[in-house]
């Protein structure tokens, strides 16, 4: 089943020394557009899946404005993937939106390889799914990470806050490798979020922050933590 949110949004981030995450917290309650409790925190976890030769990682690291994330998250138990969503996410420029589609990954199957698991994956996918996923086939990691989630007394801008974030490396791996996790840095990250029609409201938000935005992936700074182990 397609899930399209083609709707354009804006997203930005800003990450949080710990040592200046009380101050944000505060600014996220206090400023104009108070922020309140939005839906219970959740784990998040989120395979990404590349090309054998990272083409998706080289995008980001150069700076690409048009370019695509493709990844398969699902919430809660890390072991449990079957109902998850495969998500392409298109960014153009300093917008970008997002086509799901409904998965499932049995991890705990006794015979489980990833060739055969994203193979069923592709086979379920309409047409244009799987055209949409094109080379995008190798796992690299998965990322997890338990995420807070606010939105703005004028329910145009959400927020979320994501902290514990930890990446499992797949990239050498016929099964699935879910031990020894490596942390991402002591550090938590902040996303505002509006649809592009408000971004005027959103950009007024941002100038009140006492944190600047920032370039910033998961995906990168995963393969980043692992390489330098």
């Amino acid at each position: 089943m397609n899930t399209e949110e083609q709707e354009y949004r804006f997203e930005v981030k800003i990450p949080i020394p710990l040592n200046r995450l009380q101050r944000v917290q505060a600014w996220l309650i206090n400023n104009a557009i108070s922020f309140r409790k939005h839906h219970d925190e959740r784990d998040v976890n989120s395979l990404y899946l590349d090309t054998p030769l990272l083409a998706r990682y080289e995008e980001n690291l150069s700076g690409i404005s048009n370019r695509k994330k493709v990844r398969i998250r699902w919430y809660g138990d890390l072991t449990d993937a079957t109902n998850a969503k495969l998500e392409f996410k298109h960014r153009r420029g300093s917008k970008g939106y997002k086509i799901l589609y409904d998965t499932s990954l049995s991890l705990l199957a006794p015979n489980f390889s990833w060739a055969q698991q994203l193979l069923k994956s592709h086979q379920r996918l309409p047409m244009d799914g799987q055209i949409l996923w094109g080379a995008e086939h190798t796992p690299i990691i998965i990322c997890r990470y338990t995420r807070k989630y606010y939105i703005s007394r004028c329910n145009k801008i959400r927020a979320t806050i994501d902290y514990n974030m930890t990446a499992y490396d797949q990239r050498y791996h016929h099964r699935v490798n879910l031990v020894r996790p490596v942390s991402l840095g002591d550090y938590v990250l902040l996303e505002l979020k509006t649809d592009a029609c408000n971004e005027q409201a959103l950009s007024q938000l941002i100038s009140t922050c006492p944190l600047r935005p920032s370039r910033h992936s998961k995906y990168v700074n995963s393969i980043r933590n692992l390489t330098w182990l």
